[in-house]
C-alpha cells in the first residue's frame, strides 16, 4: 500500500505548460501515482515539465517513467522536459546511460515561480 508521506506530485498550469512537481521517493510502492500524473498532462498538445528538484530517491521504476513519458511525446503531439533533477535523479541517468536519452533542462530559478 502506498504512503501518502512518501511522494507528492502537484501540478499546474504555467502559461502554455504543465508544470507536474515531484517531491518525495519514487520507488515501486510510489511509482503507479507518477505514472499516473505524469500521462494525464501529457495527454495533448501540451508541454510539459516534469521539476525533479525534490525528489530524494527515485529507482528503476521511476526511470521507466520518465522513459515512458519522453517515448509517448516523441510519437505524440506534446512535448517533454525534466527540469532541475537532483542528485538522486542525476545519479540514476548516469548508472542507467539514460541521461542522453531524455530531454533535461536546468531553468533559472524564477521561470519556475
Amino acid at each position: 500500500m502506498r504512503n501518502p508521506d512518501l511522494l507528492r506530485i502537484t501540478v499546474e498550469q504555467v502559461e502554455e505548460a504543465r508544470l507536474v512537481r515531484v517531491a518525495g521517493e519514487v520507488d515501486i510502492s510510489t511509482v503507479a501515482e507518477l505514472r499516473r500524473q505524469v500521462r494525464n498532462a501529457c495527454r495533448g498538445e501540451s508541454t510539459v515539465l516534469l521539476d525533479l528538484s525534490d525528489v530524494g530517491f527515485m529507482d528503476s521504476s521511476g526511470l521507466e517513467v520518465l522513459l515512458e513519458a519522453n517515448d509517448g511525446a516523441v510519437a505524440g503531439d506534446s512535448s517533454f522536459f525534466i527540469v532541475r533533477p537532483s542528485s538522486a535523479v542525476r545519479l540514476l541517468l548516469d548508472a542507467s546511460g539514460t541521461r542522453d536519452e531524455l530531454p533535461v533542462v536546468e531553468p533559472h530559478e524564477h521561470m519556475l515561480r
